[in-house]
């Protein structure tokens, strides 16, 4: 494509060239015209001073011929004309250039018919003359005598000469022209780029701003309207630029919103593909790079898939509470949002799902906890209620049948405080309401402190307690009632499951790759058996119901030394065997 200057300039140059060939034409006419006509007037005058230098209106033409062609024979030479004198029959009488007995009657010439026979004091032609065989300028006036046209006195002259003046003339023209359209192009040029620079500087502009490149600005110094152009294209592109960048950071602020949510987005356009999604939805549903590919073939649930043409065919809301299966059982909060143009067509949908499988959990764990805590505290409310009824109707008077009851009503209310007791701990240690005041623990000093805390216990069952064999005190930064709080419950729970003369051991190891301790508590006691290890830490969860409620237990030790152990930093773990005993493995930072 050409450049625009060129056009310009171009165009300039061939308007002007145009001109000036007119202008020349008409110039070069004009001037041939009038020297034509002062050839015609200076002839004309040459004529008229013959007429009277050779007094040839005082002779008789015919009788005369003879002394008038020796009269116009010298002048041959001395002037750049041929003189021809014609009687008014149209006869030669005498010329200065031929013989005149040799030339023919010149009655039919132009210039000699218009004063022979139209009476015009002048008569002038133009053409090439048969005798000499060039073109000629004829000038004629009338010869008379006594006041009667007697004859005609005609000079001619050569016009070649004419046509050479006029030849220079036209390459004076040609040459003034040409140098006149060389400095016109060169003109054109300059003023074609001055012009053209300030638009093509626009357009490269404009051309930047299409292409995203807001920072583009006119720099050129301009003038006028173009001027006013470059101040509002400026304008446009300062203003283009601050929306631009207003919209990346909105861009920005809104996609971080999207990705860190810990819902899952996906954008539906109305052919049913996906346009956009979030890191959380493509966890739900187990697969990646999802854009581009329909809805219905990455949603692995006919309930969501459903639901999504629900609110396509529409266009309303639908909200649902869907359990998919794969990659795994989760339960969602699906919620389906139509997206609507001015004109009320639907352009899409956004599917939002909220993944609230461990609500759900949470829910079933307090309902239970509940029915748990009701069921655990009926046993010894019921138990008191029913032995001071029974005291209250008469067997109070009864001594020893009063000391029996009141030792029960001891031992349920003690119950019902430790119950109480460590459903609160737990309350307090579920939600870190327990501050940690660390020191220099001696694990195996704390170790020794449990056992002569729990002995009496494991002697009324004959079990032999194990203490740590170390040969270098273990020393970690921990709270000392914490840790022995974790090693109570860990060595009461074997002692309440091991058999007469049954054995707990309890060792400590250090590791010093990661920096921890492992305290190990084992028994050869009657084990747990697999389908039970998992739900073990379960608040109120027991292996054997009955055996535990008779021992004291309130299902809740292994829960509390599980949350006491993972806000230390550890980590709590189990083996068993059922029948042949239970290891519970406890690792601690030092």
């Amino acid at each position: 494509m050409k450049k625009l200057w060129l056009k310009i300039g171009l165009s300039f140059f061939i308007l002007f060239f145009i001109v000036m060939v007119i202008v020349g034409f008409f110039s070069g006419e004009l001037m041939k015209s009038v020297y034509l006509h002062m050839k015609e007037s200076q002839l004309q005058d040459d004529a008229k001073i013959l007429l009277t230098t050779t007094k040839l209106e005082d002779v008789d033409l015919d009788q005369d011929a003879d002394k008038i062609q020796s009269d116009l024979k010298p002048l041959e030479d001395k002037i750049d004309a041929r003189i021809t004198v014609i009687d008014r029959t149209g006869h030669v009488v005498a010329d200065t250039k031929e013989d005149p007995h040799s030339l023919g009657s010149h009655m039919d010439r132009p210039e000699v018919q218009e004063v022979l026979k139209q009476g015009k004091e002048v008569g002038i032609a133009t053409r090439k003359s048969s005798t000499l065989g060039y073109s000629m300028l004829y000038v004629a006036v009338p010869i008379t005598h006594n006041g009667v046209t007697d004859g005609v006195l005609r000079i001619s002259i050569s016009l070649e000469s004419v046509e050479k003046a006029v030849h220079q003339l036209w390459l004076s023209l040609t040459l003034i022209f040409g140098l006149a359209l060389v400095f016109i192009g060169f003109i054109s040029a300059v003023i074609a780029r001055r012009i053209t620079r300030p638009v093509n500087e626009i357009i490269d502009v404009s051309m930047d701003l299409a292409n995203n490149r807001y920072y583009s600005r006119i720099t050129g110094k301009t003038s006028g309207e173009l001027q006013d152009l470059s101040l509002s294209v400026n304008q446009l592109a300062q203003s283009l630029e601050k929306q631009m960048q207003e919209i990346e950071l909105n861009q920005q602020r809104l996609s971080g919103i999207v990705q860190n949510l810990v819902s899952g987005v996906m954008l539906i356009d109305q052919r049913k593909l996906i346009v956009m999604t979030n890191p959380m939805i493509e966890q739900i549903i187990g697969e990646k790079d999802l854009t581009g590919k329909a809805y219905y073939e990455v949603l692995k649930s006919f309930a969501l898939t459903q639901l999504v043409d629900q609110c396509l065919e529409q266009k309303v809301f639908q909200q649902e509470e869907i359990t998919i299966y794969f990659p795994r059982e989760l339960i969602l909060d699906a919620n389906v949002s139509p997206i609507l143009s001015k004109t009320g067509n639907i352009t899409g949908v956004i599917l939002l799902l909220h993944d609230i499988t461990e609500i759900r959990r949470l829910e079933n764990v307090r309902s239970e906890f509940v029915a748990n805590v009701s069921h655990e505290l009926k046993t010894p409310v019921t138990a008191l209620k029913g032995f001071a009824e029974t005291l209250l109707d008469g067997a109070m008077y009864d001594e020893a049948l009063l000391k029996k009851f009141l030792t029960i009503i001891k031992e349920e209310s003690d119950r019902l405080h430790r119950l109480i007791m460590d459903i609160l701990e737990l309350s307090r240690i579920e939600q870190k309401h327990v501050s940690m005041n660390l020191e220099q623990v001696d694990v195996e000093d704390v170790v020794i402190t449990t056992m002569d805390t729990v002995r009496s216990m494991a002697l009324e069952k004959g079990i032999q307690l194990v203490p740590p064999n170390l040969t270098s005190p273990v020393i970690i930064q921990a709270e000392r009632d914490r840790l022995q709080q974790i090693l109570i419950n860990l060595i009461s729970n074997a002692i309440v499951y091991t058999p007469q003369d049954g054995t707990v051991s309890v060792g400590v190891t250090e590791n010093e790759a990661n920096d921890t301790i492992a305290i190990t508590v084992t028994d050869n006691g009657i084990g747990i058996p697999v389908k039970d290890i998992d739900r073990i830490f379960e608040r109120f969860y027991r292996v054997d119901r009955a055996r535990s409620r008779h021992s004291g237990g309130t299902g809740l030790g292994l829960s509390i030394v599980k949350h006491i152990v993972e806000s230390c930093g550890g980590q709590i773990q189990v083996e068993s065997i059922e029948g042949s005993g239970t290891t519970f493995t406890v690792t601690l930072p030092k």
